[in-house]
C-alpha cells in the first residue's frame, strides 16, 4: 500500500482548493461582465441630415426607441433593418437612402438616442414591435428582415413571430452559447449565459433567406456561420466573401446579390402565398 505524506496531502488540497476558488471566481466574472461582453451600446455622435431620411420614435414596454425610415415612398419592399453589437444605425442611412426599399433603421435599447438597457429578451421584443409598427405603416409591402452579425440573430427570433416574407443575414450564428462555447470550452457557458439568442431554435419558421459569411470574419468564426446556414436547408442562398467582420456592407457585391433576391418584392405588394418560397439558386456549405 502506497503511503502519502500529509505534508504532500496538504499541499494538493491546497491546490485543489486555490485551482477550484480561480475557477468559480472565473465563472462568476464570466456571468456578471457577460453584458459588457456581448452589448456594446454607442451613442448618435451627429444626428444624421439626410433627404431620405425621416426620424421615428416607437414606443415598447415604457422605453423609447428613435431611428429613421429611408425612402418612405420607394417602390420597393419594406426592409427593417437589425445591426451589430457595437453599431449606432445612423451611419447606414447613405447605404439605404440609394437603395430601392423602405427601410426602417431603429437603435437597440441603450444605443443612439434609444432609452433603455439591451438584453436579449428587451432586443428581441422591441424587434417585434418594430415590425408591427413598420407593418402598419405599409401594409401592402412585402416584409423584408435584415441582420447584421448580432442583428442577425435578432431577425432570425423576430422572424419566428412576425412572418416575414424573406430573410437577410450577414455573418449568422447558431447562437450565443455556441460562440462562447468555442471561446471558453472549460466553463459552463449554458449555465452562465442570460442573452443565448438561440437562433437555430427557430430555423424551421424561417422564410427564404439570403446569408453572407467570410473564412476571414474574427469576430462570427466562418464554421458557426456554415452551421446556421446548414440548418435552413433549402430556403437559404448562401454567399461567402474573404472580408473582415466590418467590411460587409461596404462590399459592393454584396449588395449587388441583395438587389437580385429582393428583386421580386420590388415592384408588386405583398400576398399571402409570397412567404417561404425557396431560392433558385440555393446553395449551402
Amino acid at each position: 500500500m502506497i503511503s502519502i505524506p500529509p505534508d504532500v496531502l496538504a499541499i494538493a488540497l491546497r491546490v485543489v482548493l486555490v485551482g477550484g476558488g480561480i475557477y468559480l471566481a472565473f465563472c462568476l466574472l464570466l456571468w456578471a461582465l457577460q453584458e459588457r461582453m456581448i452589448f456594446h451600446p454607442r451613442p448618435l455622435t451627429y444626428p444624421p441630415f439626410h433627404p431620405a431620411a425621416d426620424p421615428v420614435e416607437i414606443r415598447n414596454a415604457g422605453e423609447t426607441l428613435r431611428g429613421w425610415i429611408v425612402n418612405e415612398r420607394s417602390t420597393g419592399p419594406l426592409v427593417v433593418y437589425f445591426g451589430g453589437n457595437a453599431e449606432e444605425v445612423s451611419g447606414n442611412i447613405p447605404r439605404w437612402a440609394d437603395f430601392q426599399a423602405t427601410t426602417v433603421l431603429v437603435n437597440y435599447r441603450g444605443f443612439g438616442q434609444s432609452t433603455g438597457t439591451p438584453s436579449e429578451r428587451n432586443l428581441v421584443a422591441d424587434a417585434r414591435a418594430i415590425v408591427h409598427w413598420a407593418r402598419q405603416r405599409h401594409p401592402d409591402k412585402p416584409l423584408v428582415l435584415f441582420g447584421m452579425s448580432l442583428g442577425s440573430g435578432v431577425a432570425a427570433l423576430a422572424a419566428a413571430d412576425t412572418s416575414p416574407d424573406a430573410l437577410v443575414i450577414i455573418s449568422p450564428y447558431r447562437s450565443v452559447e455556441h460562440i462562447a462555447r468555442s471561446r471558453f470550452p472549460i466553463f459552463p457557458i449554458r449555465w452562465l449565459l442570460r442573452h443565448p439568442f438561440d437562433a437555430e431554435s427557430v430555423a424551421a419558421s424561417m422564410p427564404r433567406t439570403l446569408a453572407f459569411a467570410s473564412p476571414s470574419d474574427l469576430v462570427i468564426p466562418f464554421s458557426e456561420s456554415a452551421a446556421m446556414v446548414q440548418s435552413l436547408g433549402d430556403r437559404v442562398e448562401f454567399h461567402q466573401y474573404d472580408l473582415g467582420h466590418n467590411a460587409f456592407l461596404e462590399h459592393a457585391p454584396l449588395w449587388d446579390e441583395v438587389r437580385e433576391f429582393l428583386y421580386p418584392y420590388t415592384t408588386r405588394q405583398r400576398t399571402h402565398d409570397d412567404r417561404r418560397q425557396p431560392s433558385q439558386s440555393s446553395s449551402v456549405p
